[in-house]
């Protein structure tokens, strides 16, 4: 019996779990961390995994074409459009509004041209309680389908399909068969991936992105300038891609664990809190991904388990050596969570130097298109992380030909957001429908070939 095993239970994996259903295919969702219902918006541990993903509690940006290019490149435009189209109708009934699907509309740029420019692409805001309703309402047809605070410890592969191994919250060892899987793990699945499989599973190096937050009261630099929900900028700075990324409007900065690392993140769910943030990465792909490489191993060496975060005053990160008069404040007055993870210190001495040069010289561009942005309330904060460098190896329709899996959302590595997620998550859903009846129409022509034998 055909039947399919989801391994994230974020928007990614709900939509295959949408898409699934809809076909009346047999599946189960493995969510390693907890129930919609048990989730907490100002709990740290709540905020990177459980039923909704990351997605859930993130800035609550829902950014359309051009915006997740390479999703627009899958093959099989009637699939992508329909896939398009049903997470259309869907953000619509929670009151989200969604441009048509036109991936032929040409891309545009803003801004002052190289070495900087701002992506333009259409992007609207969903409020906390609209991204709850529309995970509820995602899960409402196959809520008995999913198992949350289960976590997925083994993959076996086999001719015939998987294994799956997985313990419960009771810590009871569970094992059961799958001829598919879809993998929806976010962005740091693909380490997790690795530990899970007992066969190796195929591989790219596509990208390492990593860098700092900056945070500065609202009404100044670029979020002032562009009214847009969703600004990216795109530097090039010391002969590197540099991206603005997550910008957050009165809004709050956390640090989450995702397994075995921490990471920043911004939101705007909250109260205001009269400050703005952003992302500020350096993006190592193609021919500067032996750079990004050995920058990553240097950070991992320097940062070892810890899971806290380092802030200082932007002029002082900048300036250094000469330390800045910057104005001192305590973290209590900032929107920072859980302010015990943030501590005072010299962010410039945590960064690999070639990733300090690129980050400043970044900084100063942005500066001299925005003075205002330069207070002395400006801060800088590490570490923001978004990918480290291996991601599947996948086709145009986002399989992985080592086996019969698909993967979908954050985890392919060449797109990510909530928009991408959703849409990938149907799309792959849809695909391995297609799979399904391709291969329950081979089977019975070989039964009605032996039958006229």
């Amino acid at each position: 019996m055909e039947r399919v095993a989801i391994i994230g239970g974020g928007p990614a994996g709900l939509a295959v779990g949408q898409a699934l259903a809809k076909q009346r295919i047999k599946f189960l969702l493995f969510e390693a961390g907890r129930t919609l219902a048990e989730r907490k918006h100002d709990v740290a541990d709540h905020l990177g995994s459980g039923i909704g993903g990351a997605g859930l509690f993130s800035d609550g940006k829902f950014s359309f074409f051009p915006s997740g290019t390479h999703l627009y490149t899958l093959e099989g435009r009637c699939r992508l459009e329909d896939a398009y189209g049903a997470i259309e109708r869907q953000l619509a009934e929670v009151g989200i509004p969604a441009p048509p699907f036109d991936p032929d509309t040409e891309t545009s740029f803003l801004g002052t041209g190289h070495p900087m420019i701002c992506k333009d692409y259409p992007s609207t805001y969903g409020s906390l309680a609209q991204r709850n309703a529309l995970i509820a309402a995602m899960m409402h047809e196959f809520s008995n389908l999913i198992l949350a605070n289960t976590r997925v410890e083994v993959i076996i592969p086999s001719p015939q399909g998987y294994l799956v191994q997985s313990r419960g919250a009771d810590g009871d060892l569970r094992e059961e068969f799958f001829t598919h899987l879809a993998i929806a793990t976010g962005r740091f699945g693909p380490q997790a991936l690795r530990s899970m499989m007992t066969a190796p599973i195929a591989m790219t190096d596509l990208r390492y992105e990593f860098g700092i937050r900056i945070e500065h009261p609202n009404g100044v630099g670029f979020l002032k300038a562009v009214k847009r929900p969703d600004v990216k900028y795109i530097l090039d700075a010391a002969c590197t891609e540099v991206r603005t990324f997550c910008t957050c409007r009165d809004g709050e900065v956390w640090m989450i664990p995702y397994g075995g690392t921490a990471a920043l993140s911004g939101r705007s769910d909250g109260p205001p809190t009269g400050y703005s943030n952003f992302g500020l990465l350096a993006r190592f792909g193609g021919n500067n991904l032996d750079r990004g490489r050995q920058i990553w191993a240097d950070l991992q060496q320097r940062l070892g388990s810890d899971t806290t975060a380092t802030w200082q005053p932007l002029t002082e990160f900048l300036d250094r050596p000469s330390i800045s008069q910057a104005l001192e404040f305590g973290k209590a007055d900032r929107p920072w969570f859980p302010r015990q993870k943030f501590s005072r210190g010299d962010v410039a001495a945590l960064l690999h130097p070639e990733l300090y040069r690129i980050l400043a010289e970044s900084a100063r561009m942005l500066i001299t298109q925005f003075p205002d942005m330069a207070t002395p309330e400006t801060v800088c904060i590490f570490p923001s992380v978004e990918g480290v460098g291996a991601f599947p190896t996948v086709d145009a329709a986002l399989q992985n030909h080592s086996g019969r899996i698909w993967y979908c959302g954050d985890v392919v590595g060449r797109f990510r957001g909530l928009v991408p997620a959703l849409v990938s998550g149907h799309y792959v859903g849809a695909s391995i429908a297609a799979c399904l009846r391709e291969t329950a129409a081979e089977e019975l022509h070989d039964v009605q070939t032996i039958a006229a034998q």
